[in-house]
């Protein structure tokens, strides 16, 4: 029952981050579907994260899986679980503070390989792979495709 009250909580959760992204979108131009204005993108991901919240409430309200206390699921708020979200949130923290200093392709490969790694398994060339891909297909996209001026940081001639 501990499993279900805790994705519950995790659902409600996501909702209230929803709606706050989506009161702070209501502050911009909403624009319209055809010309959007600064306000509307950030509006449609508040209500796609409070939908998400919303279908785990509902998913966790009609699963009947019971939690396996062999795997640790009888406790909520384990010591792993807290370690790898302080790990993310202070990557995303640094991606923040880094990317006008040091430029957008570095501080997101750098981002993505602190997040694809998985330090048990040790998977440095998976890891490298992907970080690669995802920093230069994000800049062809962003930079290229869409003409949008990301930060250069210590690379001023990209």
């Amino acid at each position: 029952m501990l499993e279900k009250e805790t994705g519950t909580v995790e659902g409600f959760v996501w909702i209230g981050i929803g709606f706050i992204i989506c009161i702070l979108a209501l502050q911009f131009d909403l624009g319209t579907f055809h010309q959007p204005g600064p306000g509307f993108v950030a509006l449609l991901t508040g209500l796609f994260i409070a939908a998400m919240g919303l279908a785990m409430i509902v998913a966790r309200a009609m699963s009947k899986r019971r939690p396996d206390k062999a795997s640790g699921g009888d406790h909520p708020f384990q010591i792993e679980a807290w370690r790898r979200l302080v790990y993310t949130m202070v990557l995303l923290l640094a991606y923040v503070i880094l990317i006008e200093p040091v430029g957008f392709i570095l501080t997101t490969f750098l981002l993505m390989f602190g997040l694809f790694f998985d330090y048990r398994k040790r998977n440095y060339l998976w890891s490298l792979f992907f970080s690669i891909a995802t920093a230069l297909v994000s800049y062809l996209v962003f930079e290229v495709w869409l003409r949008c001026q990301l930060p250069r940081g210590l690379f001023p001639w990209w």
